[in-house]
């Protein structure tokens, strides 16, 4: 497998943001040619404007298992959405990091998928992928996430510099960004939650509004363009799906 050694590795939750949204963080990654993660939560122009670009982006699920989803009923329902929508998808992050050994069980019974990334430990050192194994299905690779945007924002004291992510030393640094909270450049909660009692449900929401609603200064979006610099400067980047044992000559089934 690839050394996991300082690897930045950037990744999207949907969560059902605007396709302007969307289109405006896909655009710094292709001007940058910076391949990412995106897990998608619904079908809309934007996102196969997304899948258009497989030399840079990966598309993942980002399934939503709570009570009341609109992707499904049951753990069963909700994979069959996404087997609608994205019938290749190899990689998944549950919608709140929701997780279960059956919820995995439906997972590698009923998708593609062989990477998961539902796991979060908040600035761990020395991350690496590990295989999931249950009998009679195929490996899942879990690949933990090193650090959240909105895990950030609810800090007392945000840390919005490259640098503190990068001396935590070596080990995969899977970074979980929100496309919405990019936009915005959010600092925290507060503002956020201002923006979504405004408009409502998110993927209704205009550039007109969202424009309102943006910090200049630190915040996520600034966090977010240093990474894209790093990395564009790196001339390496990758997408989670780069970093399973097949993708290196090795098998990822047992």
């Amino acid at each position: 497998m690839q050394s996991t050694d300082n690897l930045l590795a950037l990744s999207f939750d949907i969560d059902w943001a605007p396709d302007f949204v969307i289109d405006e963080v896909a655009q710094v990654l292709v001007s940058n040619s910076v391949k990412a993660t995106w897990f998608v939560t619904h079908a809309s122009p934007a996102v196969y404007r997304l899948a258009k670009r497989p030399d840079l982006f990966e598309l993942g699920i980002h399934p939503n298992f709570l009570p009341g989803s609109d992707h499904g009923r049951t753990p069963a329902e909700v994979l069959a959405f996404f087997n609608k929508i994205i019938p290749s998808a190899v990689s998944v992050r549950t919608h709140a990091l929701v997780q279960s050994g059956p919820i995995f069980d439906e997972i590698l019974t009923h998708t593609k998928v062989t990477v998961d990334s539902s796991l979060f430990l908040p600035r761990m050192p020395a991350i690496r992928p590990v295989p999931y194994w249950r009998r009679g299905t195929r490996t899942l690779w879990r690949l933990p996430i090193f650090w959240s945007d909105i895990a950030e924002t609810e800090m007392e004291a945000p840390d919005w510099t490259l640098e503190s992510l990068l001396s935590t030393g070596p080990g995969l640094k899977v970074l979980d960004f929100h496309p919405i909270h990019v936009y915005l450049n959010s600092t925290d909660g507060q503002s956020y939650a201002q923006f979504k009692r405004k408009v409502g449900r998110l993927v209704t929401a205009t550039q007109a509004v969202a424009s309102q609603y943006r910090h200049h200064g630190n915040g996520v979006g600034a966090l977010f363009n240093r990474v894209v610099d790093h990395l564009a400067s790196a001339g390496h980047s990758l997408r989670l799906c780069d970093l399973m044992p097949s993708k290196m000559g090795r098998t990822s089934e047992r």
